[in-house]
């Protein structure tokens, strides 16, 4: 049964392709966590910090896509926090992250490790900032509370929210990927092997 799911999700990922030129263009859209802008493949996730699956998405795939391809600048990895509906603390847990990219990649990341391993715990109350703290210097924890009071974090996700939409998103995770002028989009948990099997087709 996995097998089967596997082949087609390959499948899904291989059909849904159309040229890149013909989409609105991600731009400046989303955080940056690996890869060097001119990489041969890069993959926009649109993701919730509060979404299990995406959780399970990040932690399985995507943090080893960063070891194994976007170290080697193969694949740049673009995420666009996108805080759904239901979730009643996703926002803040975006609003943490897009403070935490205005300071650079190494606190973005930190972030967002603590926020995905720890969601059992704060998505049931709320409280996200001790681990949030637990994962940064002290003085960079005192620089991103100072951020979170800037509009500019909030204007960011709502500008992610309303690109979602030009994008016809309908659930996290989702990814789009983009390479030799095409682009794909996988809806749903993609597992490290079936993605890993797909940019080998690509990245030689």
């Amino acid at each position: 049964m996995v097998r089967a799911s596997r082949i087609l999700l390959w499948i899904s990922l291989m059909a849904l392709s159309w040229p890149a030129a013909a989409q609105q263009d991600f731009g400046s859209f989303g955080h940056v966590l690996g890869g060097a802008a001119n990489a041969p493949v890069q993959i926009n996730v649109f993701s919730d910090f509060q979404c299990s699956a995406c959780r399970e998405f990040y932690l399985g795939t995507i943090k080893l896509v960063l070891r194994d391809y976007a170290a080697g600048n193969k694949v740049r990895v673009v995420y666009h926090e996108i805080p759904l509906q239901g979730h009643k603390y996703s926002r803040d847990a975006a609003r943490y992250a897009g403070a935490a990219a205005r300071m650079g990649t190494k606190q973005l990341l930190a972030v967002m490790d603590a926020l995905f391993l720890n969601q059992s715990q704060w998505a049931q109350n709320g409280r996200m900032e001790t681990w949030v703290a637990k994962a940064l210097s002290l003085q960079d924890f005192q620089t991103l509370k100072r951020i979170l009071r800037e509009p500019a974090v909030d204007l960011a996700i709502d500008r992610e929210l309303k690109f979602s939409t030009i994008k016809g998103l309908r659930s996290t995770p989702t990814m789009f990927l983009r390479y030799a002028g095409k682009q794909q989009k996988a809806e749903g948990l993609v597992t490290y092997p079936v993605l890993k099997q797909f940019l080998d087709a690509i990245v030689k």
